[in-house]
């Protein structure tokens, strides 16, 4: 059987890599800034992420941005 002290270097430099591609994969999908508009073919500037939902709305300069938890919910 295969111990601590027999294990070769790799499979602890691949678990590690493993776990900072997790965690970078985390930190993409939750960021805000996951699906953006193409401005060129509208006029409306909207990016999307996993929790939050931004969009200018047409004329306005200020960006609105909401939860996906209070779009569900009704909430504010």
């Amino acid at each position: 059987m295969g111990t601590v002290e027999g294990s070769t270097l790799f499979p602890k430099i691949a678990t590690i890599i493993l776990a900072i591609a997790l965690l970078f994969h985390l930190i993409a999908i939750g960021a805000p800034w996951w699906s953006v508009s193409n401005t060129h073919k509208t006029e409306r500037a909207e990016h999307i992420g996993l929790w939050k939902y931004c969009s200018s709305p047409m004329g306005a300069s200020m960006e609105q941005c909401f939860d996906f938890v209070d779009i569900i919910t009704g909430g504010t």
